[in-house]
C-alpha cells in the first residue's frame, strides 16, 4: 500500500465534505461490487469529482480503504466506551449487560454488514485489513474482560483472561449467525438463549 504520490489533508470546510464524498461513495461501491472490482476511476465518476481531485486527497485506492478501516474501527472503540461508562450500573442485572453487549455487536455488523463480508475476503490477501480486524477482535475481547473483571466476585469462573476468550467466542458466533445467515426462529430467542448459555458458563443458575 506505498505509492510516491503526494495527498494534501483538507482545511476548508468544501474540501473535507468532497474528501467525505470521496469516503462515501468508495464505501458503497466496495460493499456493492467488492474492493477489487471498483477502481479509482469509478469512484472519481460516482462522486461527480475529477480524477486528479481524488488523487488529491487519496494517493490511491488502498489508501481510500485504509480511512475507511480507521473509520470502522472507531465505532468499535465508541462501544467499548458507551458500555464502560455504564458498567457498574449492569451490576445488579449482569444478563442485561449481556443482552446489551449481544444487542450492540449484532447493530455494528448489520450496519455495516456488506462491508464486512467483503473485509473478510480482503483479510487473506492484505495484511493491513487482517490487522484492524484482529484490531476489532481485541477490542471485544477487552470489553468482556473489563466486565469479569470488575464483577469478579460474583462470577465462578477464575482465570478470567481464558473466560473472557471463551466467552466472546460464543457471542461472537452467536452474532455472526444473526447477522449473516438465514434463521428459522427470531432473533431475540437466539439472543436469549445466548445470554443464558453466557451467563450460566461466567456466573452460574444461582448466582442472583
Amino acid at each position: 500500500m506505498e505509492s510516491n504520490k503526494e495527498t494534501r489533508q483538507p482545511k476548508q470546510t468544501r474540501s473535507k465534505k468532497t474528501k467525505e464524498k470521496i469516503r462515501n461513495v468508495a464505501y458503497q461501491l466496495f460493499c456493492e461490487k467488492g474492493y477489487f472490482k471498483t477502481t479509482t476511476n469509478e469512484i472519481a465518476r460516482v462522486a461527480e469529482v475529477s480524477i486528479g481531485s481524488l488523487y488529491f486527497y487519496y494517493r490511491d485506492k488502498d489508501m481510500i480503504l485504509v480511512e475507511i478501516l480507521d473509520r470502522y474501527n472507531e465505532a468499535f472503540l465508541k462501544v467499548h466506551e458507551s458500555m464502560n461508562l455504564e458498567l457498574e450500573s449492569y451490576r445488579v442485572n449482569p444478563r442485561l449487560w449481556l443482552t446489551k453487549f449481544m444487542e450492540e455487536m449484532i447493530k455494528s455488523h448489520r450496519d455495516s454488514k456488506e462491508f464486512n463480508k467483503e473485509l473478510k475476503i480482503l483479510s487473506y490477501s492484505m495484511p493491513e485489513v487482517n490487522a484492524v480486524m484482529e484490531k476489532q477482535q481485541e477490542t471485544i475481547r477487552h470489553m468482556t474482560l473489563d466486565y469479569l473483571k470488575a464483577f469478579h466476585d460474583m462470577l465462578r469462573v477464575k482465570d478470567l483472561e481464558a473466560a473472557a476468550i471463551v466467552a466472546d467466542n460464543l457471542i461472537s458466533s452467536l452474532v455472526d449467525q444473526i447477522v449473516f445467515q438465514d434463521n428459522p426462529v427470531d432473533d431475540s430467542r437466539i439472543i436469549s438463549e445466548g445470554v443464558d448459555a453466557v451467563y450460566q458458563y461466567l456466573i452460574g443458575k444461582d448466582s442472583m
